[in-house]
């Protein structure tokens, strides 16, 4: 009888579910807008790359920019992945404390709890990770190529 007394616990006042609801809202806009910063970064960097590579080809300026660039998708890769890891932990914050989100969340992947979050939060994954792998992926090779080409 203990047990199941000690079970029951009540749901959160609504002040602190709104404050958490808020919470996953500004992390996941915070997650979506440095992927965007970076990408148009990224974009840029490959901008000048392209610009200084058809005016004269100057390997001790391009060498530098391209490792410089792949240093910065390091770290944009390391960010992204390390906010991915909060964002799921918050995601399951969210279902284990917000009754509505879980029915959605219930209504929409019609699961078993185990595997809910590999589907419910699986976008951001492939998302946050593939590409500062394909930025990074395209900085080797056009490092190896103004190595091997001269």
């Amino acid at each position: 009888m203990e047990e199941q007394i000690s079970e029951i616990v009540s749901p959160p006042p609504q002040d602190e579910l709104n404050r958490l609801w808020q919470h996953g809202l500004h992390e996941e806009r915070l997650f979506h807008d440095r992927l965007n910063y970076f990408s148009v970064v990224e974009i840029g960097l490959l901008s000048a790359f392209a610009i200084l590579y058809n005016k004269d080809r100057p390997l001790g300026l391009l060498a530098p920019l391209t490792v410089a660039a792949l240093v910065f998708t390091v770290f944009w890769f390391l960010l992204q992945y390390k906010h991915l890891r909060y964002s799921l932990f918050l995601h399951s914050r969210l279902y284990e404390t917000i009754p509505e989100y879980r029915q959605t969340i219930d209504g929409y992947f019609g699961q078993e709890a185990e595997n809910k979050q590999l589907n419910a939060f699986s976008f951001s994954k492939p998302l946050s990770l593939a590409a500062p792998v394909l930025f990074g992926l395209t900085w080797i090779a056009i490092l190896v190529w103004i190595i091997v080409v001269p």
